[in-house]
């Protein structure tokens, strides 16, 4: 059984884990136009020494991801727990923060703000939701969109509000407005407006303070380059800086791809990228109009000495709304920006020399943006000087700074500029998603990545790789096709 897989994100490098985990005698090629592995999994590398996380840095979910990990056999990645988990500073000068024990949380909201009840309820109401969640949207695939209407579909989305946005669903357990921000925002990790996306996304601020924020020890792009690894190890072939042209199609079925003036044939091919791009490679296949994620400007930071910052902050706005709209709906630099600061430095000294730390930034911005026109609107100096106003000579330690602008994710690759894959709204979730076998007329062509159901995230779309080998296992019936002398023809 040869196996051609389309990009080497961490879809890919999870299914080819478990697919050799379970067939050693499998036949795997990676076709990658980077000359890297991982996909967002990446590092920023400092000309002055050092590295961070490029893309993604908060664990959520550990036990997923420590159980998908030990069914693809990897071991070897160390998890962090950090406590607090970070807090949230509001231009006001009120701080949210939020802590690792779910006793001492309530008791802090009670003491702050009077709502401890309503944390309280909200943690238990989310437990509930949390467990029909995994087993009637996550651990499964769909064939139809039609289940999403079954009784046993329908009942579920009804008892938890699920048509109720993520920001307005708070107001059942939360008076407090900061509250609500503190516990709608989280949305955004999977690049959606908490005033716009589905409350049953909601779960995501839950599972922090259920299972806690945790840090991957050497950087979220290390567990990539582990993941990599392994797979050279067990005879995986990488091919780097090819680009993939076209998937081949012949009487309903996918037959291989074509690189170059090259065509290689595979008895399966899976896309592993940003699915609305991905269309454009199948044959006979007219790629549809998506919503995208938000988008994102990065700043980089190589700073001289320690820095003054927990693992995790947060720098919001008085109101979040406006912001959401400027970056959504408007096409417009926010009046008042949100950012994110990161200083894995602050836990982990491999990323750079001891005496020394790197800082990302994040900040939410239009999709629409390159560096020049956030130069001219002055927005890098704006958050700079956010940055500055909360820490104090911060800009002094500063020794390098690199940028990424929503534009230089579009050119990498990312939808429309879109940090996140495509946006989590309902036309875009469970059954109406992008399944695992994308096309029910076209046979042995698979997909998984943020983009493709469940849903992005690095231990939710390792659970969509899953999902795509059993429904692989299951259309190919390989266990009546392997044997120990290897995989029998099909």
């Amino acid at each position: 059984m040869k196996i051609g897989f389309v990009g080497a994100g961490v879809g890919t490098l999870h299914a080819a884990l478990l697919l050799t985990k379970r067939y050693p005698e499998i036949d795997i090629t990676i076709y990658e136009k980077e000359g890297r592995v991982g996909g967002r999994l990446a590092s920023v590398d400092f000309k002055s020494g050092g590295r961070i996380d490029q893309g993604p840095t908060i664990v959520l979910m550990p036990g997923k991801l420590q159980e998908q990990l030990a069914e693809a056999g990897l071991d070897g990645v160390e998890l962090l727990r950090i406590d607090p988990l970070y807090d949230l500073h509001f231009d006001d000068g009120t701080v949210v923060t939020k802590l690792g024990d779910v006793v001492d949380q309530a008791v802090a909201i009670e003491r702050q703000f009077g709502e401890g009840r309503g944390f309280s309820e909200f943690m238990h109401q989310k437990s509930k939701d949390y467990d029909i969640s995994v087993s009637k949207f996550l651990e499964r695939s769909y064939f139809r969109k039609s289940e999403l209407l079954q009784p046993g579909m329908l009942k579920p989305l009804v008892k938890m509000h699920a048509l109720e946005t993520a920001h307005d669903h708070l107001k059942r357990y939360f008076k407090n407005k900061y509250l609500r921000m503190a516990y709608s925002f989280p949305t955004f990790y999977i690049g959606g407006n908490p005033y716009t996306t589905p409350s049953i996304y909601g779960l995501i601020p839950y599972r922090e303070q259920a299972e806690g924020v945790w840090y991957v020890k050497g950087g979220y792009f290390s567990l990539a380059e582990r993941m990599y690894e392994v797979l050279v190890e067990r005879g995986v072939r990488f091919e780097f800086n090819q680009s993939v042209e076209r998937v081949t199609i012949q009487d309903g079925q996918a037959t291989g791809i074509v690189v170059g003036d090259a065509e290689y044939h595979y008895d399966n091919v899976v896309l592993n990228g940003e699915f609305p791009l991905m269309e454009y490679l199948v044959e006979g296949k007219k790629p549809k109009a998506y919503t995208p994620s938000g988008g994102t400007l990065l700043l980089y930071f190589k700073m001289r000495g320690k820095v003054n910052l927990p693992v995790h902050r947060f720098l919001m706005p008085n109101d979040l709304e406006p912001l959401m709209n400027s970056i959504f709906h408007q096409d417009e630099l926010p009046e008042h920006p949100a950012v994110y600061l990161f200083n894995p430095s602050k836990v982990d000294d491999s990323l750079t020399d001891c005496e020394d730390s790197v800082v990302y930034a994040l900040v939410p911005s239009p999709r629409n943006f390159n560096r020049e026109k956030f130069e001219q609107h002055g927005f890098i100096e704006t958050i700079l000087t956010k940055i500055e106003s909360h820490h104090p000579g911060f800009r002094d330690q500063i020794e390098e700074m690199q940028i990424r602008t929503p534009q230089d994710a579009k050119e990498f690759g990312l939808y429309e500029g879109g940090s996140f894959g495509i946006a989590p709204t309902i036309r875009q979730s469970a059954a109406l998603k992008t399944q695992a076998r994308p096309y029910p007329d076209i046979e042995r062509l698979y997909a998984v990545g943020a983009s493709v159901h469940p849903c992005g995230g690095v231990p939710i779309v390792m659970m969509g790789a899953t999902l795509l080998v059993n429904r692989m296992e299951q259309e190919m019936r390989w266990k009546n096709e392997y044997s120990d002398a290897g995989i029998r023809n099909v």
